[in-house]
């Protein structure tokens, strides 16, 4: 399949900077795949190393005090393979499994004769249990800061799924073209590409998912994919957690399409313990919630105290969202799906569709945030707030066929916004300086970095 990242892997092949690269990301959002298509087209000699799979392989890096020594340990290890310089690349999977190992990325990119790829699922995650930090505490490792380029690989957005399913790329480029210009679609541009984000909604991005979609064309064959990622998850929390944690951190993840079908969606501790306070269920539950986001399993979105640039978060008013959709709507269950697929506005569809958008938004590097006001002239709720090209902007997602948003119509009235716009289910228009865009154009917000000077339609 596909994959925009594989652009960013020839950049830093190309124009290295002096770093190795790093790339995270959750569990089977395809950094394993990418990484090795990217080898197999671009280097003569591919060493792929795996510390979950030969955890013998971590004392190369143990032993070692340079990159000559790693190599002859690799080389021994290897069965003598042999390593040709400026032709052959590394790969260090699950790095986070050998400290050791991240750390000798200063001495491969102060060296510069191998390439060197680094990947890891849970290396943003800090490990709660007991011992594990007592033996942190007790190891002292090199950090490679200054020596990596990180980025981050989240599953497959929407204009990869289209691709993945054979979608026509010349109509794709004319919608693209017409999304960036603010020009209205044809009726069946909007049918078809809605009908396919939805499909895109209930199979999500994970791309054994999409595989199984594509191949079968069946829901169902999607669904068991995520089932078996949805196990792996847990199977992460147990792993990476001491028995009290992984069912404290299993109880947040869990809880995740409760707090989304919530009315106002907010993430809130003291349902998690209903006999316990808030504060002292956040106490309990904080760190625990951190490791979902550290594993890449949320997209969490903090409230603002003002739509207004510089933005200022309020620490203890936040939604947490799923990395993927098509999970979310898995856990939510048969119903959901057939709600999403049918287009029933009448199910409570509000938290999958949000859930998607602030998905879409991540994936093209906007960080989400909303803002809610329950009194005063400020009352207002607006689902989400980004910053995009230096500009403010409010936007309003709209699951039914209601388009009124009393919220975003107000919201210039008592502060400085640059721009307002909303996803919903019509086509392209610009209305009493409101922009209004098919829930489908969030995949492509990137395009309307640009503000609209021109006339309404």
């Amino acid at each position: 399949m596909k994959r925009k990242i594989t652009d960013r892997l020839m950049a830093w092949k190309n124009d290295k900077h002096g770093k190795c690269l790093t790339i995270q990301g959750q569990r089977q959002v395809g950094k394993t795949y990418i990484i090795e298509e990217f080898a197999k087209n671009n280097y003569g000699r591919f060493i792929e190393i795996d510390f979950t799979k030969t955890p013998e392989m971590k004392r190369a890096f143990e032993r070692a005090t340079d990159v000559d020594s790693v190599i002859r340990e690799l080389s021994i290890r290897l069965n003598n393979v042999s390593f040709q310089p400026g032709d052959t690349l590394i790969f260090l999977d699950e790095v986070q499994e050998c400290p050791q190992a991240r750390a000798s990325l200063k001495w491969f990119a102060q060296d510069g004769r191998y390439d060197v790829i680094t990947s890891g699922s849970l290396l943003g995650v800090k490990n709660l249990n007991a011992k594990r930090k007592k033996k942190e505490k007790t190891e002292k490792t090199l950090s490679p800061m200054g020596y990596e380029e990180v980025l981050t690989m989240r599953s497959m957005d929407f204009e990869e799924y289209l691709w993945a399913i054979g979608f026509n790329l010349k109509i794709l480029d004319e919608v693209k073209e017409r999304i960036s210009k603010r020009e209205p679609l044809r009726e069946t541009e909007l049918e078809v590409l809605g009908s396919h984000f939805r499909n895109y909604m209930i199979t999500g991005g994970m791309p054994a998912a999409v595989a199984a979609f594509v191949e079968s064309g069946q829901f169902a064959d999607a669904g068991r994919e995520l089932d078996v990622i949805l196990g792996d998850v847990i199977n992460d929390i147990n792993r990476y957690n001491d028995p009290v944690n992984s069912i404290k951190t299993q109880r947040c993840f869990e809880s995740i399409p409760e707090h989304l079908s919530a009315n106002n969606k907010k993430f809130q501790f003291s349902r998690l313990e209903k006999e316990s306070g808030s504060r002292a269920s956040a106490e309990k539950y904080a760190e625990n919630l951190l490791w979902i986001e550290g594993a890449g399993y949320g997209n969490f979105c903090f409230a603002l105290e003002s739509p207004e640039l510089p933005f200022r978060r309020i620490e203890d008013s936040f939604k947490v969202y799923l990395s993927d959709t098509g999970m979310l709507v898995r856990m939510m269950g048969r119903s959901a799906a057939m709600a999403i697929y049918d287009g029933n506005d009448k199910y409570n569809a509000g938290a999958i569709l949000e859930n998607e958008i602030a998905e879409c938004l991540a994936k093209n590097g906007i960080k989400p945030r909303f803002y809610r006001k329950s009194s005063g002239k400020n009352q207002m709720e607006i689902d989400f707030v980004i910053e995009l090209l230096n500009e403010s902007v409010a936007i309003e997602v709209k699951s039914g066929k209601d388009r009124t948003a009393p919220s975003i119509t107000k919201v210039n009235s008592v502060f400085n916004v640059d721009r307002r716009i909303m996803f919903e289910n019509g086509n392209i228009v610009m209305e009493d300086g409101i922009e209004h865009y098919p829930l489908f154009a969030a995949a492509f917000i990137n395009l309307l970095e640009r503000k609209y000077d021109g006339p309404s339609f």
